[in-house]
């Protein structure tokens, strides 16, 4: 059996009992709704006296809601194994990324934001997500959805992107006067707007490389942790874990560098 497929036994039917290939000891605990119930009380606890117990209980409401609506969703998916349903899911995921960063993340915008972001973080991710997995994990993601992580990389390419465009923008208006001094003496746009566009990026990729240095010291990741309960090898964990955290940097990276750069000319 191939080692890699191991890693992600979680993706499979998580039965990795002690003396199978993966060598994993027991098969994650079947949870039920009582259970969530259970774990929902413990919201309560960080409301008292701090007047934030409507939006935690919406928010709870929302958490339940969303992710009970996606696990049917992707069931579905997987079981059909239908590269086209896998597509259009991931479409989905973008389109709605793009939304929230263009209407929710940001407080200024451009022209042309809405379909500028989409391009990016579509191309970012579809294209990083795809080949990377395909190449640096040896499955197809298209076929086997569950082997396929465009939700992790769409989510961290829309926190970076988010960011990126709303420091750069705010620059942008800020120093104005000293942009449009600058191209009145000759420079181009990008030369008079290169150290915004460096800042705006250095600023929006530092959560990620801070989850990178710090992962594994300090937090144990919860994809990899997902893995280990469901019996996959912790080594394998460790490797498809250390892959994952390089396509999000990369898509993070991508994503961000081309929302910037389209905001310079728009």
């Amino acid at each position: 059996m191939d080692p890699l497929a191991c890693s992600y036994s979680l993706a499979g039917n998580g039965t990795g009992s002690g003396d199978g290939p993966c060598g994993g000891d027991k098969p994650m605990a079947e949870l039920q709704w009582y259970h969530v119930a259970i774990a929902s009380t413990l919201i309560l606890t960080n409301a008292l006296g701090l007047r934030l117990e409507r939006r935690m209980f919406i928010s709870a409401i929302r958490c339940v809601v969303q992710l009970t609506i996606m696990g049917m969703v992707l069931q579905h998916i997987f079981d059909a194994k239908n590269p086209i349903l896998v597509l259009m899911m991931a479409l989905l995921l973008i389109t709605l990324a793009a939304y929230e960063v263009n209407f929710n993340a940001t407080k200024r915008r451009h022209v042309y934001m809405f379909p500028s972001v989409l391009i990016s973080m579509g191309a970012s991710s579809l294209i990083i997500g795809t080949f990377g997995t395909r190449l640096a994990m040896g499955i197809d993601p298209l076929r086997t959805p569950k082997e396929f992580v465009p939700g992790m990389l769409i989510g961290n390419t829309m926190t970076a992107t988010a960011i990126g465009l709303d420091i750069c923008l705010k620059q942008l208006t800020e120093n104005k006067e000293k942009i449009e001094l600058y191209l009145s003496m000759g420079a181009t746009r990008w030369e008079a707007c290169r150290p915004v566009a460096i800042e705006a990026m250095r600023t929006a990729l530092m959560p990620t490389i801070n989850q990178m240095s710090i992962i594994g010291l300090i937090s144990i990741p919860g994809m990899m942790t997902g893995q280990l309960m469901a019996g996959a090898s912790v080594m394998n964990a460790v490797k498809s874990q250390q892959i994952i955290m390089f396509l999000i940097t990369g898509s993070a990276s991508f994503g961000c560098l081309s929302s910037v750069m389209v905001s310079q000319y728009s």
